[in-house]
């Protein structure tokens, strides 16, 4: 069986299907067909869950306009076919009262489909933060990927996709304002360093109704936070400071290393139950 980093990336590769019908290459342009839209059946896999039906409106005008430019992606199923990208170009045709959409018809393994659903939806910019790192938790829990194997293969950094894991540690309350745009992602970055869930609603709260910025609500966290109480410790050196870090970003968590005379004691920070299952989930996975 073939270890995950032995996948070749799609994003690259996946690239050159996001393009208008007479700039798709030679082989590929003699896979577009009219497709009845009837016959088409919705990615289960698809990442994103919310659709603005404002957005689906102006979209369905241009489609009555000028007509869908740049076909979406199907695979052939017994009956029928199945989306694999393109959900919003169907929803719009479909409002727009076509009967009919230009389809890209390619082979794509079971393995594959979240994962080019995502790259499609991360180009657009069309996943709001809470649908994208859900679609990270999932490819990561089914292909067995490292945070770096998955950032690589989407095309983002390994830091990127750690913070958006980390999103999904605040409470559904927060998480459902997240992904409505009530709150940006800076905002919920600043909510994570809040040791409960009670605070961190309560800052939330007081985000949305005062319309407190990003700044603002940093420093309100820091005002709020306790003086810590000196303690005599020895800093840690440099090396130790560097395998910190790397803790820190391969666990999406706060770290510490207390080091001393050649022994110690690591501390990682988590906030709930959920956030030290993944935590913990993590570790397991590591290799030395």
């Amino acid at each position: 069986m073939k270890q995950p980093q032995s996948r070749q990336a799609l994003g690259r590769g996946f690239s050159a299907l996001l393009r208008p019908a007479e700039d798709l290459p030679q082989k590929d342009q003699a896979r577009v067909a009219q497709l009845k839209i009837s016959e088409i059946q919705i990615n289960p896999k698809q990442p994103r869950s919310h659709f603005d039906e404002e957005k689906l409106e102006e979209l369905a005008q241009s489609i009555r306009i000028k007509g869908v430019i740049q076909p979406i992606l199907v695979r052939k199923k017994k009956e029928g076919y199945e989306l694999v990208a393109g959900e919003r170009r169907l929803r719009a045709s479909k409002l727009a009262g076509f009967i009919e959409i230009p389809a890209l018809i390619k082979e794509i393994a079971d393995k594959d489909l979240l994962e080019i659903a995502l790259i499609e939806n991360i180009q657009r910019h069309d996943l709001d933060p809470i649908d994208e790192s859900l679609a990270y938790k999932n490819l990561l829990e089914e292909h067995g990927f490292t945070q770096e194997d998955l950032a690589r293969r989407v095309g983002k950094n390994r830091s990127t996709v750690a913070n958006m894991l980390r999103l999904l540690a605040l409470p559904k309350e927060i998480q459902t304002d997240l992904a409505q745009g009530a709150l940006s992602v800076g905002h919920a970055r600043c909510l994570l360093s809040v040791e409960s869930q009670d605070k961190q609603l309560a800052l939330k709260n007081r985000i949305i109704k005062d319309r407190l910025t990003v700044r603002e609500t940093e420093s309100l966290v820091k005002e709020k936070k306790p003086s810590p109480t000196p303690k005599p410790a020895s800093p840690i050196n440099r090396q130790m400071q560097a395998n910190q870090k790397r803790l820190e970003e391969a666990l999406s968590t706060k770290v510490r290393i207390k080091h001393q005379g050649g022994k110690g004691k690591i501390e990682l920070d988590y906030f709930n139950e959920e956030e030290f299952n993944r935590i913990f989930s993590t570790l397991l996975k590591l290799k030395p």
